[in-house]
């Protein structure tokens, strides 16, 4: 039982739409959450979703961050909680930069408790409208970072991913490259979940080995920049970034004399904040126990997203096909200096489900998809991974249609089979990109996100892994119930609380186990998957 003296300990997420903050004990229960929605909260800056979108390009206000910050202490002011928080962690949208200016960096040790963070740090920031995850206009800047490491899988041998228009190294170029004035203001460079941080204890923060494994700019082999790749946009770049990135448990100060005085609060250990992603994982990987080694967890939602532990650097010997880089990312582990993370992410994920089930199904039943998607679909077709409604058909004879024939897709009207095949296919995929990255297949499933809740799609990705599925939920007097906390601010708490703390409140348990018999089916329909979704990627 939480009583009014037990500490409490604070995760922060500040992601694209919001900035949450829970308060959680030490037995994993959390007490009081605090959410401050930024569209509604703070009209004047007249985001959409949290940001501005212009064409290709994609920012947000960084005072907009700054205010809600302030405006969140204050309500866990009111709260009455404030002076019970004995730790604070969080985490914060991946890629996304923020660009100090000297004077900024001076401001943060001397905050006056008595005027507003924002009124303060108006002159703080060289870059006024941040570039955030979902900016796609620095292909020209991608481009530069693979000829600077030799090619793509150089670039990913180092980094961990090949270049993306979203990840941070090319945004830097893009300012230095077509704003030199203001670059020529920029002090230092933060991460958004060292931005945070930095806030949080009053001085600059030092980014994240796992959050700067989404850069394209860190050497994940070395745990360091990469002084070629830093230098390739900027001779001084890897001095604005900061010093080596630390672990996302690394102690990094203590809560700023500024939010002690304003809110009452005690001065509280901070952890090193890290990106929503790896956060959510290592909240995932403290409810595992022994499993975490070769844990997976995936969240199904409008996007699916696959994370999971790898226990060697999958770049780091050999020569993988070049489709081991382009599927995916593998980042460094946020707590673990000798274990890696890898992260699939699909687009279309319910979104594609959604597709078929208003299809084939009379007023988008999902129970109606669900008792199509149950009956085995025709051996004869499979649904690749593709832009569009695509299938390959096999002959009558039973080979599959061949890649130089004209009729290797059959595109036909939506049918009841449909239902299993999208889940069938989505599984497939991450199934197939998982392997590029490690050998071993993981030993427990965790799934999360809205789909979760499908029994049928659950079941489908327990016989293609060949590996039992869990959900999240809470433990009650012995009852188990299926819930999640939101995973990024929850994972912050639990990295802010002592090695020894009892996180007992919620556990994961199993919600269907691998048929051994439909396993091997599709252990034998993963070679023909992956030429099929070979030829779909390619064809035009």
């Amino acid at each position: 039982m939480t009583t009014s003296s037990d500490p409490l300990f604070l995760g922060l997420d500040l992601s694209t739409q919001q900035l949450k903050g829970i308060l959680v004990t030490s037995a994993g229960d959390i007490i009081h959450e605090a959410t401050i929605p930024f569209d509604t909260a703070f009209p004047t800056y007249a985001t959409t979703n949290g940001r501005h979108i212009r064409n290709d390009t994609a920012t947000t206000p960084v005072l907009l961050w700054v205010e809600a910050i302030d405006r969140l202490f204050s309500e866990l002011c009111s709260s009455g909680y404030a002076s019970r928080i004995c730790g604070i962690s969080g985490a914060a949208q991946q890629h996304g930069s923020v660009y100090w200016t000297q004077q900024g960096v001076e401001s943060l040790a001397r905050l006056d408790s008595k005027a507003a963070l924002k009124e303060q740090l108006q002159n703080a920031f060289a870059v006024m409208d941040s570039p955030i995850w979902e900016d796609s206009s620095t292909a020209v800047q991608c481009k530069g970072l693979e000829q600077a490491a030799g090619s793509a899988a150089n670039l990913a041998r180092i980094s961990g991913s090949v270049a993306f228009e979203r990840f941070t190294g090319a945004q830097i170029a893009k300012i230095k490259q077509t704003d030199p004035d203001r670059w020529s203001q920029v002090a230092h460079i933060s991460l958004v979940s060292s931005f945070a941080a930095s806030l949080i204890i009053g001085k600059l923060a030092p980014i994240d080995a796992s959050d700067a494994s989404g850069t394209n700019l860190y050497d994940i082999g070395q745990m360091a920049w990469s002084e070629h790749l830093c230098n390739s946009v900027d001779q001084g770049l890897s001095a604005k970034l900061g010093p080596h990135p630390v672990m996302a448990d690394a102690q990094i100060g203590t809560l700023a004399e500024y939010f002690r005085a304003k809110y009452g609060m005690p001065p509280c250990p901070v952890v090193a904040f890290t990106g929503d992603n790896p956060s959510a994982f290592a909240g995932f990987e403290s409810l595992l126990s022994g499993a975490r080694s070769s844990a997976m967890v995936i969240s199904l939602g409008t996007s699916d997203t696959v994370l999971s532990s790898l226990d060697t650097y999958p770049y780091g010997a050999g020569k993988p096909t070049s489709a081991s880089f382009t599927d995916g990312h593998v980042l460094q582990h946020p707590t673990d200096p000798d274990r890696y993370m890898a992260m699939l992410c699909y687009k279309n994920g319910s979104l594609a489900r959604e597709h078929i089930r208003n299809s084939i199904s009379a007023g988008g039943s999902w129970q109606q998809f669900n008792d199509m998607a149950a009956e085995p679909a025709d051996a004869r077709q499979i649904l690749p991974k593709t832009k569009g409604t695509y299938r390959f058909v096999r002959s009558d004879s039973g080979d599959l249609v061949s890649p130089q024939s004209s009729n290797r897709f059959a595109v036909t009207a939506e049918t009841s089979a449909d239902a299993r095949m999208i889940l069938e296919s989505q599984a497939m995929s991450m199934r197939l990109d998982f392997r590029r990255k490690s050998r071993q297949l993981p030993s427990t499933i965790v799934v999360t996100g809205g789909a979760s809740q499908n029994p049928v799609l659950r079941q489908i990705i327990a016989d293609v892994f060949g590996t039992p599925v869990y959900t999240l939920g809470i433990i009650d007097n012995g009852t188990f119930t299926a819930k999640s906390p939101a995973m990024p601010a929850y994972g912050g708490a639990i990295r802010a609380m002592p090695r020894h703390a009892d996180n007992a409140k919620y556990a994961v348990m199993p919600v269907c186990h691998p048929d051994k018999e439909r396993c091997e089916v599709y252990e034998k329909a993963m070679v023909d998957f992956e030429f099929l979704r070979n030829v779909a990627a390619n064809w035009k």
